[in-house]
């Protein structure tokens, strides 16, 4: 049982405080300003487009509007040729510099996507499912968001999915989540943050023996699911989809790239940095399928183990409290009597007439002080039998564990009642400070 109804924050619009005074730059067409943010957590870019035509990863920025980066962000804000330069302020930034603009090379790539577009519009037939891939930090996110946007900039409507377990820019950390564009580019600030998705939580960010088969297993009802949207909405048959997948490209990794590409009828793989491994990818794709190759760029910014782990707590922060919307999350006192806890995997028996894989089967767990501050996710399913199968409603924080009242404080994005019974227990635990207003 799947639904595509997501359980969500209600939204308030906020604004933010300029405490500093800007830099200009000026941008002559066939130029791009990079930058990165302070690796503190706490800073967060803001940029103003002064006047001419200013774009970043395709999104075209409005003039005289203040922009808000996200946490952690490194990006460039851009003039391709032809579009006469433009005067941006930038404050907050680290190593601002100009260069030649990079997104060019991507050009050629992104005519061939419209094209495919183009034609499978023409034929009703499913336009490009695109793949990709390379190591961390190597730019995977950014070619994601080029393609979104030329897609959208010529009128079509695109399905983007994240696989990427530890970074997951839709949801939270540990989900498979996948959004559906159409009409709008992507949001520079909010990244997909207000974006209603369709999300599966894996329930932890690293993949083991033990646990890539459910990997495997929810990439294969995300597929199911999006192959329904685009029957019911067809205009997303001919936009077609993108997936962003995790850096590890080696063993597991490699395992689970190959699955996406089964599980979603990949038939186009864009590669960063590795054209061994595009290569050796390329005979899992139907018959007629393409590779891009891209070198890794010289200003792709490495970040720190240590940095990416903060980034995992902001990222939970972001869903709750928002990045520049404020969202307004909830306390809730539940009795222990009105959820089940559940586990799903590690070789548990399923307490079902239902046979199930040893990596599907689900546990019956008793609520404990161990699983304070632990993220766990609303099931939409109905039955306990349907849990390794359903999407979920949304995600949700374990604030305590009252064993003498037989009570769990959750933080919830919105409301004060859980819209199902099913919690999906995970390892995935957070700081207070990522979670607190």
């Amino acid at each position: 049982t799947v639904s595509v109804l997501y359980w969500h924050s209600q939204r308030q619009e906020g604004g933010c405080n300029i405490n500093m005074d800007p830099k200009p730059f000026e941008i002559a067409e066939g130029q791009e300003l990079k930058f990165e943010s302070a690796q503190d957590g706490v800073t967060r870019i803001m940029a103003k487009v002064v006047s001419g035509h200013c774009e970043c990863f395709g999104t075209v920025l409005e003039e005289k509007r203040v922009y808000k980066f996200p946490l952690g962000t490194k990006g460039a804000l851009s003039c391709p040729p032809g579009k006469g330069g433009c005067v941006v302020e930038l404050m907050y930034a680290e190593k601002p510099q100009l260069r030649p603009w990079s997104g060019e090379i991507y050009n050629p790539m992104l005519q061939a996507l419209n094209a495919k577009r183009a034609s499978a519009k023409a034929s009703n037939t499913t336009g490009p499912r695109i793949i990709v891939i390379g190591e961390t930090d190597t730019g995977k996110s950014t070619l994601c968001k080029y393609i979104i946007n030329s897609a959208i900039n010529d009128g079509y409507a695109i399905t983007f999915v994240d696989g990427d377990l530890g970074q997951n820019s839709i949801t939270v950390p540990g989900s498979i989540s996948s959004v559906f564009m159409e009409g709008k580019q992507v949001d520079i600030e909010e990244g997909f943050t207000l974006l209603p998705p369709l999300a599966f939580f894996f329930g932890d960010f690293t993949l083991t023996a033990a646990n890539v088969r459910k990997y495997q297993h929810l990439m294969a009802q995300t597929g199911a699911c999006l192959k329904g949207n685009a029957e019911q909405r067809p205009q997303f048959m001919a936009g077609g989809l993108v997936v962003n997948t995790m850096g590890w490209v080696k063993e597991l990794g490699l395992t689970a790239i190959k699955m996406i590409i089964e599980a979603l009828e990949i038939d186009t793989i864009v590669c960063v940095g590795d054209p061994e491994l595009s290569a050796s990818l390329k005979s899992s794709l139907k018959s007629g399928g393409e590779v891009f190759d891209f070198q890794r760029s010289t200003a792709t910014i490495v970040r720190s183990s240590a940095y990416r782990k903060c980034s995992r707590g902001e990222r939970v922060g972001d869903y709750f409290r928002g990045v520049k919307t404020m969202l307004h999350p909830v306390k809730a006192v539940v009795s222990f009597n009105d959820v089940e806890l559940v586990q799903v995997g590690s070789g548990f028996s399923s307490g079902t007439t239902t046979e199930l894989p040893e990596f599907l089967k689900i546990k019956t767990i008793k609520p404990d002080i161990s699983q304070i501050l632990c993220i766990a996710a609303v099931s939409h399913a109905a039955f306990p039998e349907e849990v390794p199968h359903a999407n979920v409603a949304g995600f949700v924080v374990i604030l305590n564990v009252d064993m003498e009242r037989r009570t769990l404080t959750l933080l919830l994005p919105s409301g004060s009642e859980l819209p199902r019974r099913f919690l999906i227990i995970s390892r995935i635990a957070v700081a207070y400070q990522d979670i607190s207003s």
